[in-house]
């Protein structure tokens, strides 16, 4: 019996030399300032799936013109259900000749942003390959449908991800890659053209830190930037208070909480806008912030979440917080989630300006 053919890991046309981000935003400026976005050299489009391919390649092409990178695309050939490897050496050409083939009919109308030529093929289940190739290339974006149909659901039930596929949550908890996710129920367009994004914050510098790749992805467009919080519920005991004493002290507080977001969004959006961006912000006190996020997104009628993988309160060590994880499993529209890679760490120390009263209002995080 031969043995696997080994991975086709073939070089860019070209490299990017790759900058790391700054720690943390330390003033507005860096919200727009280009050498923030240059932590990623390629956006790469994984094709694993023959009915979802054209669109995952068209929403990569739309993020990275938007971030001036070159694309590149990545297929595994055997795909997450395969357990057997070839075993005729021909076929196995006719396999790689064919998927080459087909990566190529993908892109042979498409002309910016630059493709690269060389096709990455890859052999072995999909998501554990894909992850292994993201830790390996970790200056890289990598863009993948959130489900495709290659996939066996009935062993994936035990997931508490249940709308999320085993390739993407795979790849999620498998790597610190920042990912672009497209729902298969995305609907297919041959040019991708965003006009709202909606972008959530609590006042963390790590929800901050996606501001830089969303107004450059928003100018590319001519879109709108949404920027939007929510206000958490908050918690008392009640122990030695009488029930209308302490609906009027969470009332109270609610109140506090929501001002103090407001100003701090406003303060946001007048430095963020000007003639060629358009900000608007959203404060939204039903206190679940998974759900409250969804509901706005269809409400303001966005094409695409920009959003940072943690945020104020998430614990080191984890691949992403439950914000974020919440919204790459249940959300309708691509997702762009901006990750920290390891080494990386920001700067949660506020600035003078960023204090907008005794105490900063408080959310759950990320």
């Amino acid at each position: 019996m031969q043995s696997k053919p080994a991975a086709i890991d073939q070089p860019f046309a070209k490299s990017t030399t790759n900058l790391n981000p700054k720690p943390a935003l330390k003033s507005m400026s860096a919200y727009n300032d280009i050498a923030v976005t240059k932590r990623f050299s390629t956006a790469v489009a994984c094709i694993n799936s023959a009915r979802h391919g054209s669109l995952v390649f068209r929403h990569t092409k739309a993020v990275a013109s938007g971030l001036d990178l070159p694309v590149q695309l990545i297929h595994v050939m055997q795909g997450a259900a395969s357990e057997i490897s070839p075993s005729d050496p021909i076929e196995w050409q006719l396999k790689q000749r064919e998927a080459q083939d087909y990566l190529s009919r993908i892109t042979e109308t498409e002309n910016e942003p630059p493709v690269l030529k060389d096709r990455l093929l890859l052999n072995g289940h999909s998501g554990e390959e894909i992850a292994r190739w993201a830790r390996e290339h970790t200056e890289n974006l990598m863009a993948m449908t959130t489900r495709c149909e290659v996939e066996n659901f009935d062993s994936w039930r035990r997931s508490t991800d249940l709308s999320l596929g085993r390739t993407a949550q795979t790849v999620l908890e498998g790597s610190s890659a920042s990912l672009l996710q497209i729902p298969p129920e995305t609907a297919q367009k041959d040019d991708v053209h965003y006009r709202r994004l909606l972008v959530p914050l609590d006042g963390s510098c790590r929800a901050e830190s996606v501001l830089p790749f969303a107004v450059r992805i928003a100018r590319k467009h001519g879109a709108e930037l949404v920027l939007v919080h929510i206000v958490s519920m908050p918690e008392i005991v009640e122990a030695s208070l009488g029930d209308s004493e302490a609906n009027a002290l969470v009332a109270k507080l609610r109140q506090f909480n929501e001002q103090n977001a407001r100003t701090y969004l406003s303060r946001l959006q007048s430095r963020l806008s000007n003639g060629d961006l358009k900000v608007k912000v959203v404060v939204e006190g039903n206190g679940d912030a998974r759900d409250g996020l969804l509901q706005i997104a269809e409400q303001q009628d966005a094409d695409l979440f920009v959003l940072s993988g943690r945020g104020k309160g998430a614990m080191n060590g984890i691949c992403c917080g439950s914000v974020a994880r919440h919204l790459a499993a249940h959300s309708n529209l691509p997702l762009l989630l901006i990750r920290e890679r390891q080494g990386d760490s920001v700067n949660q120390t506020k600035l003078p300006e960023r204090q907008y009263s005794g105490i900063f209002f408080r959310e759950s995080a990320h």
